[in-house]
Formats: C-alpha cells, sequence, structure tokens
C-alpha cells in the first residue's frame, strides 16, 4: 500500500530536500502528493488532496502548525498528521499532541526517525495519544 503524503513547511528549499529524501528512501511506499510553503493554503490543499499523511512544520511565519494542526485533524481525522520541529521533540510535544499531531518528528533525525514514524502509524499503531512510548527511537 502507498501513502500519500501532503508537506507543509515555511521553507521552500527543505521542502524539496524532504521531497527528494521521501522519494529516494521511501521504497514506495510513501508518495509525496503535494507540498505547500506556509500555512495559509494547506487546508485548501489538504481538503483537494485528501492525503493519508501530513508532515507540518510547527514553526512558520504565516500560520504555525500548533495553529494549523487542529484544522486539519478535524477535516481529515483520518489522517497521520506529523509536526516536524527544529527543537528537541521533548520541548513541544504535549503542544503538538494537544493541537491533534500523532507524532513529532525533529528535522536533524528525520533520516532515522520519520519513516519509521509514518510506517508505525500506517500499520495501526494507537493514534491520538500523549504516551510517550509511542515516539520514534533513534537507532
Amino acid at each position: 500500500m502507498t501513502l500519500s503524503v501532503l508537506l507543509v513547511d515555511g521553507n521552500p528549499h527543505f521542502l524539496r530536500v524532504l521531497d527528494r529524501f521521501l522519494a529516494a528512501d521511501g521504497d514506495g511506499a510513501v508518495r509525496v502528493v503535494g507540498s505547500v510553503v506556509g500555512g495559509r493554503d494547506a487546508v485548501t490543499q489538504a481538503a483537494r488532496l485528501q492525503p493519508d499523511v501530513i508532515l507540518v512544520d510547527l514553526k512558520m511565519p504565516d500560520v504555525p502548525g500548533l495553529q494549523l494542526l487542529p484544522e486539519l485533524r478535524t477535516m481529515l481525522p483520518d489522517a497521520i498528521l506529523i509536526a516536524l520541529t527544529l527543537m528537541e521533540p521533548d520541548e513541544c510535544r504535549e503542544d503538538a499532541w494537544a493541537a491533534g499531531a500523532d507524532a513529532v518528528v525533529s528535522k536533524a533525525s528525520l533520516a532515522y526517525d520519520l519513516l519509521p514514524t509514518i510506517q508505525r502509524f500506517a500499520a495501526g499503531a494507537p493514534r491520538y495519544t500523549a504516551a510517550p512510548a509511542l515516539e520514534p527511537r533513534r537507532p
């Protein structure tokens, strides 16, 4: 099964890098269906594309991810919402969970944590919970 992914980040360069990373390392399990610079157009694109997974940067200049996540969760309750951050995930995990994220992944550890996190939820791991045991661990 291939999961459709929408990327939402304030940095267009990072979006290109993330798109290439998922295409190269996803082994066909994920397919990027869209990317949005900033949060303003994210809701429109999510409604149009109906992705299985949405990766949302928490620190965007126009609409912060913590403000965007509840709207995405309401609109697409079955989507896997993963918050991305430059901060340590422990610093924002509770806020991200409260906003509707299924997980928080550090941008510094994407190579280790992102795909396993997506795969874990796609395989049926419990969602919408604040249990730290559900967070990805580095190998």
